[in-house]
């Protein structure tokens, strides 16, 4: 039987590498026989990527490009993809580190082991040493603070829409924090996990939003809004 998955990809300002992206996916998710959709969203570019979208894409069936008329950040662009999503299974992939067909096949062969597919990089390839200090320091917090045993939150996942549909789970943060928020919220209400390795695709133009300083800055008060809301939610 088909996988029957909905492809979320987000973008913003990401001219150089966002045609490559949607196009290898297609192929990919085409010569797999899958089920599916890709459902793209620009999230408020200043650049060329709604244009090079709307000339590569706009009538490329199972493609479907959806433009915010400004920057929310990638916890509001995946929030925006989920309410769209069709398919039973919901994959978000990053554009700055495309699908492959072994990444695929990887999610894909896995798909019905669990309620959310958790994948880990085997090498955070292209971090500086200031990156992996962040990366740790990030790892440990949302391990202590929400008693969470995974390997990496913060990196490809994939949901059976089962979890936003029955069991109502809904994004509230904007930033990159919102990963591990589902996934918080998921052990929370009892669905399962399934982890497994994956190799990371080093990204070859731009800075990824969530190196910034702004990012890192706007993932720690959203971790810690979400750690002092849980707190009082117990008294």
């Amino acid at each position: 039987m088909p996988v029957s998955i909905s492809v979320i990809i987000p973008a913003f300002n990401e001219e150089a590498i966002i045609a490559n992206a949607v196009s290898v996916a297609q192929s990919i998710l085409v010569a797999a026989g899958a089920d599916f959709e890709i459902i793209v969203i620009n999230d408020g570019s200043s650049d060329n990527t709604g244009e090079i979208l709307d000339r590569q894409f706009a009538q490329i069936p199972h493609v479907s490009i959806h433009h915010k008329p400004k920057n929310e950040g990638f916890g509001s662009a995946i929030r925006s993809g989920i309410k769209l999503a069709t398919r039973q299974f919901i994959f978000c992939v990053p554009v700055d580190s495309p699908l492959t067909p072994a990444l695929y096949q990887a999610f894909s062969s896995n798909v019905y082991k669990a309620d959310v597919l958790v994948s880990y990089r085997r090498q955070k390839v292209g971090y500086s040493i200031r990156k992996h200090i962040n990366s740790w320091v990030y790892h440990w917090l949302v391990s202590r603070l929400f008693g969470m045993n995974l390997r990496d939150y913060n990196w490809i996942h994939l949901y059976n829409r089962r979890i936003f549909d029955e069991g109502k789970i809904e994004i509230e943060y904007n930033g990159i924090f919102m990963l591990a928020e589902i996934l918080i919220k998921a052990q929370r209400k009892g669905f399962t996990f399934y982890e497994f390795e994956v190799e990371q695709t080093e990204r070859l133009t731009g800075i990824a939003t969530a190196s910034k300083f702004s990012a890192i800055i706007r993932t720690l008060g959203e971790m810690t809004d979400f750690w002092r809301r849980l707190n009082q939610s117990k008294h």
